[in-house]
């Protein structure tokens, strides 16, 4: 099991897939869970700083092996990374990105801006994305969902039967 987790080589079949989906599904979880009851100190700053890189390193250990054993390599996995980022952008950037960076480039660096102006421009964005939810969240979700669903539910390799 821990080859599974660990080792970025080798191939596995989907119930193995599923078997490494759940168990990376529940890490991620319980270490979600266990930042929020640590609250802001720095034990919480360091095991955030770390999480994001392990989580990137378990995904390629259980998905890149399943994709390898249906044919593909590991950069289909960095390909769908690449269009997660592009989707956060376009995201971010179509539901008020682009309207609060323009608020806050009327300012020099130098100057110090009003802190209720401040405050202001970003509780308005936020309100944007949180008025925009139900749209933003299936947008995010359709890569990982896909990958998921090719991964774990294709059979047989490309070629073989």
């Amino acid at each position: 099991m821990l080859s599974l987790f660990l080792k970025l080589s080798g191939e596995i079949d989907r119930k193995t897939f599923w078997i490494g989906f759940v168990g990376l599904s529940v890490f991620v979880i319980g270490v979600n869970t266990l930042l929020r009851q640590l609250g802001t100190n720095m034990t919480s700053f360091y095991i955030a700083l770390i999480f994001p890189f392990l989580v990137i390193y378990l995904i390629y250990c259980v998905y890149g092996k399943r994709l390898r054993q249906m044919g593909h390599t590991s950069w289909f996995l960095t390909l769908a990374f690449i269009l997660e980022i592009l989707a956060i952008i376009a995201v971010m950037l179509a539901f008020g990105g682009a309207e609060y960076f323009s608020e806050f480039s009327q300012y020099s660096r130098k100057e110090d801006i009003d802190p209720a102006i401040r405050e202001a421009i970003i509780q308005k964005y936020q309100d944007g994305l949180r008025s925009n939810y139900h749209l933003i969240q299936p947008i995010l979700w359709a890569i990982p969902v896909f990958l998921t669903a090719y991964s774990g539910l294709r059979e047989f390799r490309f070629g073989r039967n």
